[in-house]
């Protein structure tokens, strides 16, 4: 009433002339507002309620609570219930944020269900744990329940909803007003994000966590077990801290979760209190091990050694001293050393870029990677800031997962350039007497290429894989014959040259069918010298005869070394052929015949009748005809009287079956022979 009387004076005034009396009571007015005003709003704070019209975030939910902070630890529920027994101040931060501090902290909530149905709801506290943490309901009528009353001896079976955070049920009618009262001390920070939840809206957010969960969790353990099989595939300790690096970071997400609460260690929340500090020490120490590790930082980098080392060791020694002393202190100290740790690790990997960019690309790509949810989770607790455009967590996910995929790829990439780096070395050492051997080691490394490529090719891939593997025995036999100064006698290096260009036609002709899009090269039933998709370079193609010789020279030592006589008998005139293909032919016959052939001899002839040339394979082994020949075409078929003489894959006869048939050329045994095996090609 005074206040409107003194508007009313000043509102004459400004209309009539201010006089002497006019101009104090609008001095008065002012004066009043100025003072009352703060009151007020913060009256207003305190005594308004949210009405709930459905779920409310922390946003909605931070605008209505008021807070006090209790340092001695005096104050109980019965303070609150009482009119003014308490002061409160408005939460003025979006959060309820009181930094690290040993007081505990009391929050209230006064709250109205503005709903016409719903009377179940959910306080759910986005976090897995605090030292100790209760919510009380009180109703209108001051009657008091307890809805969630954990400390640090709480089992996970003691929450009253089997979820990983922390969720308080409580029932509210439509109408009805409550106030809800939170009192909890953490070790680490205050920070306590919170939500009114629907049953409804409460389940979808569950499954939405549980969904990145599924997918976090998942891409960890593929990783993990990645770098396990490869650290007993391969033996190298980079794969043991890698390993261990990704464990530590999937126990330490894990447990910020709830999930390592909920399912690994839910009766040890003594554990659950500290979990944090030996997940986020493991990280950081793991993390240095592995940088020094790929580095190589022993050898190329030793101050950044010992400063990795100084890191690795001040973390450990954090650890040690303070856990028994001052966990607090210590779990502030490790949110500013994951920043300061992941920096460390940065910076080594820039320094090793300076020389060796190549070699440690994808490591530092993968630190630069962690290093912005590092960051981010420093300035939360640290200083208290929220990123707006996404969840921490979320981000520290995405983060970790790019990480880790980038440290895989660092490892891989690093043995590959390895692996070449030596091939190179070697090939640069090599003596010029050793060409061809050289251009064999250049072979077999391809021969591999096309070996692995076989399991994710086409069938033809295999046939590639078998019709090289004996003629490389039989060429390393020879090479080694000639380069042998014991040996007394001087091979004809042509001939070897003509089994390595083929041989070398074969593994380019493969490796182009890979990486073409349209599919493997196909050789035309019309035309048997149309090669479709066929490299054009090579313009000297062997003929029928050099073909033959080649063969003849290419498995001599293999023979030779297993006491069998191999005969080339050449009958017939020269011509034409479609050599490559002819060439796998016979390289398959001759390499089976040498295999299964214990003692004599193995004949190749070439002869010629109306119908054209036609050659014939003659061995001393134990007989190829009738249905055990047509048995023996099948792919991968082996016959049983084999299996426990020679190795084989079963390929080699449906190889022959298979490029006859393409380049219209029959192939026949004879069936009228008593001893041995006799399979013609009729060109």
């Amino acid at each position: 009433m005074i206040v409107r009387d003194q508007y009313t004076v000043s509102h004459a005034c400004a209309f009539n002339g201010l006089s002497p009396r006019g101009l104090l009571a609008l001095a008065l007015f002012l004066l009043a507002l100025v003072i009352a005003l703060p009151q007020a709003l913060v009256h207003a704070a305190e005594q308004r309620p949210l009405i709930l019209h459905g779920p409310a975030s922390m946003d909605v939910l931070s605008k209505h609570l008021d807070y006090t902070i209790d340092e001695t630890w005096q104050l109980n529920v019965g303070n609150f219930t009482r009119p003014s027994a308490v002061s409160m101040a408005p939460l003025a931060t979006p959060i309820p944020d009181f930094g690290y501090t040993s007081a505990k902290i009391w929050l209230r909530l006064g709250i109205v269900n503005g709903t016409s149905q719903q009377d179940d709801w959910r306080f759910f506290l986005h976090t897995n744990f605090t030292q100790q943490i209760t919510v009380y309901k009180v109703s209108a009528d001051g009657a008091v329940t307890v809805l969630l009353d954990l400390d640090s001896d709480s089992p996970f079976s003691a929450r009253p909803v089997d979820y990983p955070q922390m969720v308080a049920p409580f029932q509210l009618g439509p109408g009805e007003a409550a106030t809800l009262l939170v009192s909890y001390y953490s070790q680490g920070a205050s920070r306590l994000s919170m939500s009114l939840e629907t049953p409804e809206s409460f389940a979808k957010q569950a499954r939405i966590n549980e969904a990145k969960n599924y997918a976090f969790y998942g891409m960890m353990l593929v990783m993990i077990a990645l770098a396990s099989v490869a650290l007993v595939v391969l033996r190298q300790a980079v794969f043991a801290a890698y390993g261990g690096y990704v464990i530590f970071m999937l126990t330490y997400v894990a447990h910020s979760d709830g999930v390592a609460f909920q399912y690994i260690w839910s009766d040890f929340p003594r554990f659950n209190s500290m979990a944090s500090v030996v997940a986020g020490a493991g990280v950081m120490m793991l993390g240095g091990i592995f940088a020094m590790t790929i580095l190589q930082t022993a050898r190329f980098h030793p101050i950044m050694h010992r400063v990795l080392i100084g890191v690795v060791v001040s973390v450990f020694a954090v650890v040690m001293v303070l856990w028994p002393t001052d966990p607090q202190l210590l779990k502030r100290l490790l949110v500013v050393l994951i920043s300061v740790c992941t920096l460390t690790y940065l910076i080594s990997g820039l320094v090793a870029a300076r020389t060796r960019f190549q070699e440690v690309r994808f490591y530092v790509f993968a630190w630069i990677a962690v290093l912005i949810p590092a960051c981010l989770f420093t300035a939360r607790f640290a200083f208290g800031f929220e990123p707006r455009f996404i969840t921490l967590y979320d981000a520290i996910r995405l983060g970790l997962i790019f990480e880790a995929l980038l440290m895989g790829l660092a490892i891989f990439d690093r043995y590959n350039q390895l692996r070449h780096s030596a091939m190179e070395e070697s090939l640069a050492q090599a003596h010029k007497s050793l060409a061809l051997s050289q251009r064999l080691a250049a072979l077999e490394g391809s021969y591999e290429q096309v070996k692995e490529g076989a399991r994710l090719q086409v069938e033809s891939a295999k046939d590639t894989a078998h019709d090289l593997r004996q003629p490389m025995q039989a060429l390393r036999l020879s090479l080694r014959q000639m380069l042998d100064p014991q040996e007394g006698k001087a091979k004809d290096a042509g001939q070897i040259e003509s089994a390595l260009a083929y041989m070398e036609r074969l593994v380019a002709e493969r490796l182009e069918d890979r990486s073409r899009p349209d599919g493997p090269v196909q050789v035309s039933t019309h035309n048997p010298h149309a090669v479709t998709h066929a490299s054009k370079a090579d313009t000297s193609e062997p003929s029928l005869h050099d073909v033959m010789r080649g063969i003849a020279d290419m498995f001599t030592a293999e023979a030779a070394a297993k006491g069998l006589e191999l005969r080339l008998i050449i009958a017939a005139p020269n011509a034409s052929v479609a050599s490559y293909p002819l060439m796998r032919i016979l390289a398959n016959l001759v390499s089976n015949a040498i295999k299964y052939t214990r003692q004599g001899r193995i004949l190749i002839g070439l002869r010629h009748n109306k119908s054209g040339h036609y050659i014939d394979i003659h061995d001393t082994g134990p007989g190829l005809s009738g249905a055990i020949f047509e048995h023996a075409l099948a792919r991968n078929a082996r016959l049983d009287r084999d299996l426990d003489s020679a190795a084989g894959s079963g390929l080699g006869l449906s190889v022959v079956k298979e490029i006859a048939k393409s380049n219209g050329w029959r192939l026949s045994s004879n069936d009228k022979r008593q001893t041995g095996a006799s399979i013609r090609v009729e060109l």
